[in-house]
């Protein structure tokens, strides 16, 4: 199997960071373009939803929580809408120098390099926008 790692520098506490990932609202405002119109479900609880969904773009990812420690660490089990495979999506949620987030993404399970090597540029955009949302400086994008 293959997986793949992505990591950010946030200018924002765990705290804040983790409403990013586990509030529904807020996680739709970021997660994806604006233009991807997105609207995000939320159930923090195990084996609870956490769905992203774009109806302009007919996109979806149907997750479901498998495990979550808060404010530092969630993992997902993570579908594509209308694909069979799952894979494995952890986020980890570190403090940092002068209070920003570190956040890794590790997402593992995938079938086929190539699969895995879809999904990098997709995370280093979502973290990117994490990052901006949050003012950038110092939560370049490593």
């Amino acid at each position: 199997m293959h997986e793949l790692t992505e990591e950010a520098l946030v200018a924002a506490s765990v705290d804040v960071v983790w409403r990013e990932f586990t509030v529904a609202g807020r996680l739709a405002e970021w997660f994806w373009p604006p233009r991807f119109e997105t609207t995000a479900v939320v159930e923090l609880r195990e084996l609870g939803r956490w769905e992203v969904r774009s109806v302009p773009v007919d996109m979806a990812v149907e997750g479901t929580v498998l495990t979550f420690e808060a404010p530092r660490a969630l993992r997902l089990g993570w579908r594509w809408a209308g694909e069979e495979h799952t894979t494995d999506v952890e986020v980890e949620l570190q403090s940092a120098a002068d209070a920003a987030t570190r956040v890794i993404v590790r997402h593992s399970g995938f079938a086929t390099a190539e699969e895995r090597d879809n999904h990098i540029d997709g995370w280093s955009s979502c973290l990117q926008r994490l990052v901006d949302r949050h003012g950038g400086a110092p939560g370049e994008h490593l």
